[in-house]
């Protein structure tokens, strides 16, 4: 049904996304005994955190806040630590990372999927039943855990999704500007529905959650949604934005082809953290000699090393060479 021009309606929080941070945010806030209204432009789940197939890396002790078994010792027999985790991320921002932050996000890990499992997700388990692991590129250990072989984040979005049921969502819905007070805080949203009708969404606070922009890229891992609006809509709103160059380009994307536009499937990084290398069409090892971490260098080590391999030999591609992995599609069935 359509609504007329000019509609409106108020609550208490305004939630832009349906992604992970704006679920989790829009629960959280509920749970506190806000009213909450979630506003998304495409259609429920349909935003980028479905897209995520690795992992989550984080280093909890055994019998974690949730009290499930979540082990410390990678099948190396080396024990992980949380300083070894902050070592790995420092590592390989380059020293760019802000330490205290790091340290921060990192040490909440462990609640923060305590909470989704509460919520529903199920991640993996070994055959001892604790959480099965993995190793992701920087990372030192093997405390990556992952849902459905190679579909973590649609199992964090189906549950998220599930668990928000009761909160009103609306979706099809652009955001054109977040409306203001005279003295410049927040005041709600100015949104564009799928009948073309605009309205106006009042609240005293708005949390922008709108993933990334990959789509202003020729190609990208990202859905068609990541196209940058909440950026460009904070930054409107008189906002402050830091660190906009960093702009993470994943270093194994499915070849289809020169002419190949829009989004293109991911590979995700954990085969590689299952053993597969990166080879030239020669057949040569890209990654040997160049990093100690080889295949599982920083991403940025290993997509400007296959830069460099494509510029030597003018190809325009590389192979990742999984042959001799054991039990691939069950493994990464998405893959």
């Amino acid at each position: 049904m359509s609504r007329p021009a000019g509609w409106k309606a108020g609550t208490d929080l305004l939630v832009v996304g349906s992604g992970v941070a704006g679920l989790t945010a829009a629960l959280e806030a509920a749970s506190l005994g806000l009213r909450v209204l979630v506003v998304t432009k495409g259609a429920a789940g349909d935003g980028n955190t479905r897209w995520a197939q690795g992992g989550i890396a984080l280093v909890a002790p055994p019998g974690g806040p949730d009290g499930s078994m979540i082990d410390t010792v990678d099948t190396v027999d080396t024990v992980d630590t949380m300083g070894r985790h902050v070592a790995d991320t420092v590592t390989a921002g380059a020293g760019l990372c802000d330490e205290v932050a790091v340290r921060a996000i990192l040490a909440d890990g462990p609640a923060a999927v305590a909470a989704l499992r509460r919520r529903g997700a199920v991640f993996d388990a070994g055959p001892d039943g604790s959480l099965a692991r993995t190793r992701e590129g920087g990372h030192s250990a093997f405390r990556v855990i992952h849902a459905g072989g190679d579909a973590t984040g649609a199992e964090i979005e189906r549950a998220l999704l599930a668990a928000s049921g009761p909160l009103p969502m609306l979706a099809g819905h652009a955001v054109l500007d977040v409306l203001l007070t005279g003295d410049g805080a927040a005041a709600g949203l100015l949104v564009l529905g799928p009948d073309g009708a605009v309205g106006r969404l009042r609240a005293p606070a708005v949390l922008l959650a709108t993933g990334g922009l990959g789509q202003l890229y020729t190609v990208t891992t990202n859905p068609a949604g990541a196209t940058g609006d909440g950026i460009a809509l904070a930054l409107r709103a008189g906002a402050s934005a830091s660190d906009l160059e960093f702009v993470q380009f994943h270093p194994t994307v499915l070849y289809a082809g020169a002419d190949a536009k829009g989004r293109r499937p991911l590979v995700t990084e954990a085969v590689r953290g299952e053993g597969a290398v990166l080879v030239d069409g020669a057949g040569e090892r890209i990654m040997a000699g160049v990093h100690p971490l080889a295949d599982l260098a920083p991403r940025d080590v290993v997509a400007a090393a296959i830069t460099a391999r494509m510029t030597d030999r003018g190809e325009d591609h590389v192979y990742l060479d999984a042959t001799g992995l054991a039990g691939f599609a069950a493994r990464f069935p998405t893959v």
